[in-house]
């Protein structure tokens, strides 16, 4: 197959790990050039993605697109307003013509509704992001309960708000919003052979919510509501878009659950029980839950129902040893065995493997940003190696590398060492000295860090100018770094 993609964003959780799955499922991906894509605040211009859907669907099998990408550049441009609503409508018209004069080719495309709050991205924000998701939580409850306290409490964060600010965050949602109904008319005539609505970070309540009400509203009028249902996640939708491609048409995948700790948690920056965004995802991509089955994911939760942060909030040694013994009897019983670590938001966590006497026999691990972002990549990769007949052990190293070691571990590190000398890790001003840095973090902690019996070759840096996410690659057969 050759699958053409329109990436979310440059990041390598929206381009390197696409690549990943689908290559080694035996297909030949297609990206825009690097520099054509968006760069942290620089989104992608659209004239340059219309472009090359305009060369490369065509000669396509199938396509991964991210309206988001193509109306705004990106994600981080998708939650400002330098697209006005008028314009970003016209370019979904423009897809619309594409997908028209290539009916024979299958699209599946993806949009996301709005978040709670703004972007970080300087640390200085960081107060009003936070005032911005409160203002957000008591609005949709006082609309929803007509309770004085939230009434108060709303009135309180907006305070903490620049006006012209908040003005402008609804401006944006109802362009959106708009945004993605539109996308959803593509499917309801035909053009779509997949729709992914994805909700990102958000909580039980909150504008978000207000958002998705509306569009459920669209979609059960359009005949889409039960097929394609909103779910939490963002950052996995296009590996996860392009595992479905891959396997188009093929009988639907069974793997067994196995669930150690509650299952109904609501995670941070999601607004339902975990358990349904599993059933969700699963139902999204034809995998079906089913006991006794070759393939087992095992989802380690948190201990008491609620998650903290991965660098901040520590997991008892008697939980963690709960957990690896988990995973070890379900590969010490000869299955393909997954590791979905959701113990914590933003990370892994390394003693989970460590206290694993069999990692060494996983097929996948995943761990990071949010649950529903980990549930995805592992999802996408467990398709991805049933297509090849085989575990993806690249994929697998650099989730440990990234997913465990840096975000688990090594970035709160970074943030110490960075912010010591006066950086601000939202929003870099010397990035290769940076980097330096985090070579020698990766250098000095990774051994004591890594649960498998050999140590990988490995580079690591930073897509962007902020210590959120890094790029870790390893070394394969064939290939250099």
């Amino acid at each position: 197959m050759r699958l053409v993609c329109l990436p979310i964003d440059s990041r390598p959780c929206n381009t390197q790990f696409v690549r990943r799955i689908t290559e080694w499922a035996g297909s030949e991906l297609v990206l825009p050039e690097a520099s054509l894509l968006d760069d942290f605040t620089r989104p992608a211009p659209f004239d340059a993605s219309l472009a090359f859907l305009e060369r490369e669907l065509p000669r396509a099998d199938a396509a991964v697109v991210s309206l988001d990408h193509l109306c705004y550049g990106g994600l981080l441009a998708s939650r400002e307003e330098a697209v006005p609503e008028e314009e970003a409508l016209r370019r979904v018209s423009r897809l619309r013509e594409l997908l028209e004069k290539h009916s024979g080719v299958p699209v599946y495309l993806n949009t996301i509704l709005l978040r709670s709050s703004i972007s970080t991205l300087r640390r200085a924000d960081l107060a009003v992001y936070q005032a911005v998701t409160e203002y957000s939580v008591h609005y949709d409850r006082y609309a929803r309960f007509g309770l004085p306290e939230d009434l108060a409490r709303m009135n309180a964060a907006r305070k903490r708000i620049p006006a012209p600010l908040l003005e402008k965050v609804f401006r944006i949602r109802r362009r959106n919003l708009a945004v993605t109904l539109a996308g959803a008319e593509l499917a309801a005539d035909g053009l779509l052979a997949g729709l992914s609505i994805l909700q990102e970070d958000c909580q039980e309540y909150g504008l978000p919510c207000q958002d998705q009400r509306a569009a459920e509203a669209r979609l059960r009028e359009l005949g889409l509501r039960e097929r394609y249902p909103i779910r939490n996640g963002t950052d996995e939708g296009g590996a996860l878009q392009a595992a479905q491609a891959l396997r188009a048409g093929r009988p639907p995948l069974e793997a067994e659950i196995r669930w150690t700790g509650g299952s109904r948690f609501i995670a941070p920056y999601e607004d339902r029980p975990f358990e349904d965004n599993v059933r969700l995802a699963c139902q999204a991509v034809g995998i079906r839950p089913v006991p006794e089955s070759q393939t087992v994911i095992c989802v380690c939760c948190p201990e008491h129902g609620e998650q903290g942060e991965a660098a901040a909030d520590p997991v008892s040694s008697s939980w963690l040893e709960q957990c690896a013994a988990a995973a070890d009897r379900a590969v010490s019983e000869g299955r393909r065995v997954y590791l979905l670590d959701v113990l914590r938001a933003n990370g892994g966590i390394p003693g989970l493997l460590q206290a694993m006497k069999q990692a060494d026999g996983l097929w996948g691990y995943s761990a990071w940003n949010t649950a529903s972002n980990s549930l995805g990549t592992l999802l996408a990769q467990i398709i991805s190696d049933s297509l090849a007949g085989a575990p993806n052990r690249a994929f697998f190293k650099e989730r440990l590398l990234d997913d465990m070691a840096y975000q688990g571990h090594i970035r709160s590190l970074l943030n110490e060492e960075l912010t010591a000398r006066g950086e601000d890790v939202f929003a870099l001003t010397d990035k290769p000295r940076a980097e330096e840095t985090l070579r020698q973090l990766y250098r000095r902690e990774l051994p004591g860090l890594w649960p498998l019996k050999t140590l990988p070759e490995y580079q690591v840096s930073l897509p962007w100018t902020r210590t959120f996410e890094v790029f870790a690659q390893i070394r394969q057969k064939g290939t250099s770094l």
